[in-house]
């Protein structure tokens, strides 16, 4: 699960953001959202999460396609969920045994 490091911006005023994305089969799909809604209460009340955000979409044969963002403070405050804190992706593979695509680190700009 290595994750790069986020880095200082060179734009004055950003947040830091971090994207997981999975395809969730139409039988895991119940699990894996009632899952979902308590890491997002879970991860809010992170030290600097500003939002957990999903947006998802179905896919063939009643699958689900998943895009789970969190928007950070500051990249330290991300770097350490990252490294420590309860995921997305560890969510799933603890819940449904699925394993995401890697995570993106990203700055959010607007």
């Amino acid at each position: 699960m290595a994750v790069e490091a986020p880095v200082a911006s060179a734009l004055p005023y950003v947040s830091w953001a971090a994207g997981t994305f999975s395809t969730i089969p139409a039988g895991q799909w119940e699990l894996v959202y009632g899952s979902l809604q308590a890491l997002k209460a879970h991860v809010q009340e992170y030290p600097g999460c500003q939002k957990l955000e999903a947006f998802v979409h179905a896919e063939a044969e009643g699958a689900v396609r998943i895009h789970c963002y969190t928007t950070w403070d500051t990249p330290d405050q991300l770097e350490a969920f990252l490294e420590r804190g309860y995921t997305f992706e560890r969510m799933l593979v603890d819940v449904a045994g699925i394993t995401a695509q890697p995570t993106l680190v990203m700055e959010k700009i607007f």
